[in-house]
């Protein structure tokens, strides 16, 4: 390197080694794990069927990537999907611990399941709404056990649903609350929606949902009760698998829904929560370092750092409604 004229300049030498300095370090994880020479096998279960789920499996495998696990090469990647049914997920898990991969990957209610079939297995979180309060880790800072990954703010969902509803419909003033019982934490999540209604002024009317039945026996409900919302805000296989029936009676009456983010193909007024095609992707880091010999007991659950909201313009039309100028500043996305 020369200095002259008040400028610097660099001969080609120092400017190729700087280059090839800097695509060593970008490439490190690729390297690293080349060297070892071995094929890893990471096996997941999604709740959902395929045509959904690949998004989130595929941001899961662009993850491990870029960590430099590549799938034909030095990866084996086993997915099994449960196309919606919950009790199909203790075959599934089974079916993939029998395969001895090197760590398993699930979301809440499918990890539950794996942990009580598997105490030596590496297990990797892809969301959970409290894996401290559901027995998955003994805290968020050091999980101990086999379980670790990432989980959701859950607490902070159901205020963000009741403001933005609010912004949207400024006489709101009672909303409705879907709860599945059967769902982990659901405790936790009635609570916290409670709560933030409670706060905002509002009368909250709680329908327990388990089953398709149940789902269409509260719209007959909302029928006498009226709320002027209905907020998803805490996921569950239920309501993720009758979706579509809950949109079509929620329109029927022509009641605006908020749903988790989760659910990129909703025909609600709008999502929002933790974005989970970061989570999922996030969750290759975790795989990663337990690849390279860290313990899951050891490494911290993180809470997502990541939030998205949806607007869905096309709803809102049918539903009557003009979404707020402010509102849709703040979306991520706007579904015309």
């Amino acid at each position: 390197m020369s200095v002259s004229s008040g400028r610097v300049s660099l001969d080609r030498r120092s400017v190729f080694g700087a280059l090839a300095a800097f695509a060593a370090i970008a490439a490190y994880p690729l390297i690293a794990v080349a060297q070892t020479g071995k094929t890893y096998r990471v096996a997941a279960v999604s709740i959902a069927g395929k045509p959904l789920a690949d998004r989130f499996m595929n941001a899961f495998r662009d993850g491990l990537r870029e960590y430099g696990y590549v799938v034909g090469r030095n990866l084996i990647f086993d997915v099994r999907y449960a196309d919606g049914d919950a009790s199909r997920l203790p075959a599934l898990v089974d079916e993939l611990i029998a395969l001895k991969p090197d760590v398993l990957a699930g979301s809440e209610a499918t990890v539950q399941i794996m942990k009580s079939r598997t105490s030596s297995l590496p297990i990797v979180l892809f969301v959970s709404s409290d894996p401290v309060g559901l027995g998955l880790a003994q805290s968020l800072a050091r999980p101990g056990g086999n379980v670790t990954g990432v989980s959701t703010q859950s607490e902070l969902i159901a205020p963000k649903h009741i403001e933005i509803m609010r912004e949207i419909l400024p006489r709101l003033s009672r909303i409705g609350l879907f709860v599945d019982p059967s769902a982990p934490g659901w405790k936790a999540g009635e609570e916290n929606a409670r709560k933030a209604a409670r706060a905002a002024g509002l009368d909250a009317v709680v329908y327990y949902v388990q089953s398709r039945g149940d789902i269409e026996a509260a719209f007959a409900k909302m029928e006498k009760d009226r709320p002027d919302a209905l907020t998803m805000g805490n996921l569950s296989n239920v309501t993720f698998q009758f979706r579509e029936v809950v949109f079509d009676n929620a329109l029927r009456l022509r009641i605006p829904v908020s749903v988790p983010s989760a659910m990129p193909d909703a025909r609600s007024l709008f999502a929002f929560g933790p974005d989970g095609l970061q989570a999922f992707h996030d969750a290759a880091r975790y795989v990663d370092r337990i690849l390279r010999g860290a313990k899951p007991g050891d490494l911290p659950i993180e809470q997502p750092t990541k939030f998205e909201m949806v607007v869905n313009l096309k709803t809102a039309r049918a539903l009557g409604l003009t979404i707020p100028q402010s509102v849709l500043l703040r979306a991520d996305r706007v579904i015309e």
